[in-house]
């Protein structure tokens, strides 16, 4: 029975069918719980006219917009890294630490839009930001040649042609066209109306939990990762034209008021004494869930509080990482100059002086201190 259940779920991946699976399982799990939860605020799931906005709503996030997350159960996946893996584990260490490094800054930068304030979520960005560095640093470090034995040049070379003329214009084509049909058949408010019967479903049925410290910190930061998303998706980035920045602005500060709405409801579950508070809680996120189905937006402004302050620290870091992260280039570029590149003595002192830069920039904002570790690199490299 084992051995027909593995075969089974194999020939399922092979042809595509777990996606399509996973996705009616989605649905139908979404649906089920969005029911038990309209009837805590009064209405019946039965009533196809007061439900029709949530129903609408699910089935057009897991239908439509959830589509290229449910693609990992899918064989493409498989043959869409093959390339990369051969690029990372079969090419010159240079091309490889550079294909980790631009991961890496693509899963940090995304990190950083987002602003969870979760301890988590902050360890984890500043261990990034970190990792992140040293791999961009290795890129500059890094030779030309390699004595590993996995080391295959020419399939390497072969592989990085195939990702970039092949592969990667494929996934940009294939995502502009998963973009015009979220565009043509989804709104962002469809995403929100998920995430919080999701988040309200699994809260209810864990309100029995409520004095477990472990679980309310679960909860907090539930509630923040909603509250993100809820800020991200109400400001309409892409209803709106990008050189309209006082419109963009405007809704910017109305998606984080409500959003820090849902924030404020962290407080209620830390302080909940019974799950008659916790039960409060679920409802006042069923009740906003309702509204933005409805897309009330002016119901869910007259209840929310003031926009928060800006992110000071945020811009703080990014004023000193993107200095830092030009000069690590430059570092990479400049010793492969046809004029520098004919004199090592003079791509070494480049690329040293460069890096101990870009450094110096991302530790301290003070010029003095800059001038000073200049000099002493200056006086310590050889001359060119």
């Amino acid at each position: 029975m084992g051995w027909i259940a593995v075969r089974s779920g194999a020939e399922g991946w092979v042809r595509g069918r777990l996606a399509e699976q996973q996705r009616r399982v989605d649905l139908i799990t979404a649906m089920r719980a969005a029911r038990e939860l309209v009837r805590l605020v009064g209405l019946d799931p039965a009533d196809r006219i007061a439900f029709a906005p949530v129903r609408r709503a699910i089935e057009r996030r897991i239908g439509v917009e959830r589509h290229p997350f449910y693609q990992r159960l899918s064989p493409w996946l498989v043959l869409i890294a093959v390339p990369p893996f051969l690029v990372v584990f079969g090419g010159p260490p240079r091309d490889a630490a550079a294909m980790v490094a631009l991961m890496w800054t693509v899963v940090v930068a995304r990190m950083l839009v987002v602003r969870y304030r979760a301890a988590r979520y902050r360890v984890a960005t500043a261990l990034g930001l970190v990792a992140t560095t040293i791999f961009w640093a290795d890129v500059v470090v890094q030779q030309g040649s390699s004595v590993a034995p996995w080391y295959l040049p020419e399939i390497a070379r072969a592989a990085l042609a195939l990702l970039l003329f092949i592969e990667v214009p494929f996934l940009i084509l294939c995502w502009l066209h998963y973009r015009s049909c979220v565009d043509e058949s989804c709104h962002a408010y469809d995403r929100i109306v998920v995430g919080v019967v999701e988040v309200a479903h699994q809260i209810r049925r864990e309100s029995s939990g409520w004095r477990s410290a472990s679980t309310c910190r679960r909860w907090t930061q539930m509630l923040d990762s909603l509250a993100v998303d809820v800020a991200r998706c109400l400001a309409l980035p892409e209803r709106t034209d990008a050189a309209d920045r006082r419109l963009r602005a405007e809704l910017r500060v109305e998606a984080e008021r409500i959003g820090e709405g849902i924030r404020l409801l962290k407080t209620e579950l830390v302080r909940a004494r019974s799950e008659e508070d916790v039960a409060a809680v679920v409802e006042s996120l069923v009740r906003g869930m309702l509204l933005v189905a409805a897309f009330d937006r002016a119901a869910l402004l007259r209840t929310a509080p003031p926009a928060p302050l800006p992110p000071r620290l945020l811009l703080r870091l990014g004023a000193r990482i993107v200095p830092a992260a030009v000069l690590l280039l430059a570092a990479w570029l400049v010793p492969m100059l046809p004029m520098v590149a004919d004199r090592p003595s003079v791509a070494q002192t480049a690329m040293w002086s460069l890096v101990v830069s870009a450094g110096t920039v991302l530790a301290t904002a003070n010029s003095e201190v800059h001038n000073r570790i200049q000099d002493a690199v200056a006086r310590a490299l050889p001359p060119s």
